[in-house]
């Protein structure tokens, strides 16, 4: 259920970009919304995302286990309450000084567009107050084991955005698509309270910023602050660098990127996140080896997926981009504005495999307590991106802010890869080639098939409507699937015969009653 939740998130993500694309293009005032999201976005991953969950729920599972609830809950009250004055205080700071912060972010603007944005940010400024005080609940409930709420949580923020879209902003204007995010950040915490009192959680009773489990968490905390994702870098820089060219230029650059972190989402960072607990137990036992095999395992795991995901995305970045931000009969966003995301998507493509080992591999030096190298390593691939961007940017526009994003995102794997492997004196190196030659044979047959497919079955369709393109498109995805498991077969992939073997018994579970109902009817009819 949880899988199926998560999945349905992702599915109303697209549709929710696919509304605001389908009402503002690639334009001015798109470019303006998606600054504005810069500063509350980058207080909010910076400080909450994937920082508190794992510093606080290792610490209150112990307290829940060791000293009961009380105690557990007095840490989960204060950590609530300081949440609550840190992020609220941060909140309004933003809120005032969200003109200046927008002339930093955004120097290219219009001074009429750096106002929008500014007046939009300020609204804004309240989702990171919402969804950090949101975290806390999350985390409580998911040390007690619940999942449900806080899967749910998620479809309701992106239906209160689509709401805005559709009803604020004939309303309010651009504000209104503001009022929209914030309505979503709140039931997303509204929807996990009462979960959350369920448990015996009361959020208002203690404030013991000095309480043993408390100072804990906080040294859990704060090396992961400064160990800031590459990505967030990229995503400033991309903001700057992209006021200065055209109107939906930055508008067109998180098309492309939200359209390809959908994948890594999915797969790359739910693998890292599920490793991390198993690779911490090896690495607490002192078992190097099995870290080790562990760890070549998700490898290759992430790659067999992410592979011939980045291949498709490749091959079809047009149509993917067509299909999901350009349906509609009277839709704004245009066949040039397509070109222009499908192109940044390509690019971003390319080096889909390094950002989705990314997460593993930052996960992998935290389970060793080592939070030196992730930090290094991505200060030394943001100042590749940075410098990429600042030469490529002027000459190629959005297509070298995602080259130089591509390019930073490498150099920030290929870093940690080798940290990892001097470490560890080796990481399965010939069960890591070989596996991922074979993911590679298999992908370019892939690749093969599904060009073939495209050509084979454009003239047979209307590409000039949405239908034959959707066609076109599933015909490829059909054509990837049996070509990509079919080669890995043949080439002895493991995980290829996994999901043959898989598909085979939903299929025979799926046929014997259907089977069986048509025997008895002919029976039946003799």
């Amino acid at each position: 259920m949880i899988g199926v939740l998560s999945l349905l998130s992702k599915i109303l993500g697209a549709v929710r970009q696919g509304v605001f694309a389908n009402r503002f293009g690639a334009g001015p005032e798109a470019d303006i919304y998606v600054a504005a999201f810069r500063v509350p976005d980058l207080l909010f991953n910076l400080l909450i995302l994937g920082t508190l969950s794992v510093a606080f729920i290792p610490v209150f599972v112990q307290y829940l286990n060791r000293a009961g609830k009380h105690e557990a809950f007095v840490i989960a009250s204060t950590i609530f309450n300081m949440t609550l004055v840190v992020m609220g205080g941060l909140s309004f700071l933003g809120a005032i000084f969200a003109p200046a912060l927008v002339k930093v972010i955004v120097p290219g603007f219009s001074a009429e567009a750096q106002q929008q944005t500014a007046a939009l940010t300020r609204v804004l400024m309240l989702s990171p107050l919402l969804f950090s005080l949101s975290s806390v609940f999350t985390s409580v409930l998911h040390s007690f084991k619940k999942f449900l709420l806080a899967s749910i949580a998620p479809l309701f923020y992106n239906l209160a955005i689509i709401f805005g879209i559709v009803y604020l902003y004939p309303r309010y204007g651009l504000v209104g698509l503001s009022y929209g995010v914030v309505l979503g950040a709140g039931i997303h915490l509204l929807v996990q309270f009462p979960a959350a009192l369920r448990t015996g959680f009361r959020p208002w009773r203690a404030w013991e910023p000095h309480h043993a489990g408390v100072v804990q968490i906080g040294r859990l905390f704060l090396p992961r602050v400064f160990g800031i994702e590459l990505g967030q870098v990229s995503l400033l820089v991309a903001s700057v660098m992209g006021s200065f060219l055209g109107a939906g230029s930055l508008a067109v650059f998180y098309f492309a990127y939200d359209l390809e972190t959908v994948p890594l989402g999915v797969f790359a960072v739910s693998f890292a996140i599920a490793a991390f607990p198993t690779m911490t137990e090896y690495f607490s036992k002192k078992n190097i080896q099995g870290f080790k095999t562990f760890f070549a395992q998700t490898v290759v795991q992430i790659l067999f997926l992410m592979v011939p995901i980045s291949v498709f995305a490749l091959l079809l970045r047009a149509q993917i981009v067509r299909l999901i931000l350009g349906a509609g009969q009277n839709t704004n966003f245009s066949f040039v504005d397509t070109a222009l995301t499908a192109q940044a998507l390509g690019i971003f493509a390319l080096s889909l495999f390094a950002q989705s080992l990314v997460p593993l591999l930052a996960r992998s030096f935290y389970a060793m307590q080592n939070t030196r190298v992730p930090v290094f390593s991505g200060l030394a691939a943001a100042a590749v991106t940075i410098g990429l961007a600042a030469y490529l940017t002027p000459g190629l526009g959005t297509a070298g802010l995602a080259a130089s994003f591509s390019v930073g995102i490498t150099v920030h794997m290929v870093l940690m890869l080798v940290f990892l492997y001097r470490r560890l004196h080796g990481l399965e190196d010939d069960f890591i080639i070989l596996r991922t030659l074979k993911i590679a044979i298999a992908s370019v047959v892939m690749a093969v098939a599904t060009f073939l497919t495209l050509y084979a079955v454009a003239p047979l369709v209307d590409m000039q409507t949405y239908f034959g393109i959707a066609v076109q498109t599933v015909s490829a995805f059909a054509a990837a699937i049996l070509s990509y498991l079919a080669a890995g077969h043949a080439v002895a992939l493991p995980e290829a015969k996994q999901v043959i073997e898989v598909l085979r018994s939903w299929f025979t579970k799926f046929t014997r009653p259907l089977t069986s109902t048509l025997i008895d009817m002919f029976t039946d009819l003799r």
